[in-house]
């Protein structure tokens, strides 16, 4: 497992590969400060399982700036950051980025984002609009959780049938609410319903 992160602050830096390297013991973690940096190790180090990429480093103006870093290069990317725009996350996941992660996420939560965005599928926060995921095709995962979810299980009993985390529950629920544009559980299942999707 190898991992890029770029930032430019020394402690976000250490964090999240401490966060990293402790859930992935073997993994190798490459760090980057500025977009110079980043440019070197893509080109010299590639391919990498997950490059987290901060929006507002040096050398880096936003979305154009962003594309122009992974432009060719097959490495999944996400964006950590403190904050992204509405706007600006629509046009990052609709370009390509496997998923927005805020810096300020709990570990646990942070590991599980990751580990949903290494299996291939996408993370967005809770308070992003639908429209950020270019597909709106539901993962084989994401089906397993809402067949599970319309029998009336729960987070714990979900996880414990498909041998996952109930934390990983959580975010494929958070995914199904942002694809099917449902505000809660009732309403995931209503609408799986209703498109036909159950």
């Amino acid at each position: 497992m190898r991992f890029l992160i770029a930032d430019d602050h020394e402690l976000v830096l250490d964090a999240v590969a401490s966060m990293l390297q402790a859930h992935w013991p073997e993994a190798q973690v490459v760090s980057a400060t500025n977009a110079p940096d980043v440019k070197t190790r893509l080109v010299s180090e590639s391919p990498f399982d997950l490059v987290l990429l901060d929006l507002h480093m040096p050398g880096v103006n936003g979305l154009v700036d962003i594309g122009k870093l992974m432009h060719g290069n097959p490495s999944r990317y996400a964006i950590l950051s403190g904050f992204v725009g509405q706007r600006e996350a629509v046009q990052l996941m609709n370009d390509g980025a496997s998923g927005i992660i805020p810096k300020a996420m709990p570990a646990e939560s942070m590991i599980a984002a990751v580990q949903l965005m290494l299996s291939g599928q996408r993370f967005a926060p809770a308070d992003m609009p639908a429209s950020t995921h270019a597909e709106t095709n539901l993962t084989d995962r994401e089906m397993d959780v809402l067949r599970r979810l319309h029998e009336g299980e729960s987070n714990k009993e979900i996880a414990r049938a498909l041998g996952i985390q109930e934390t990983t529950v959580k975010l494929h629920l958070r995914s199904l609410a942002l694809k099917l544009d449902a505000r809660n559980r009732t309403e995931i299942v209503i609408k799986s319903l209703k498109s036909g999707v159950l």
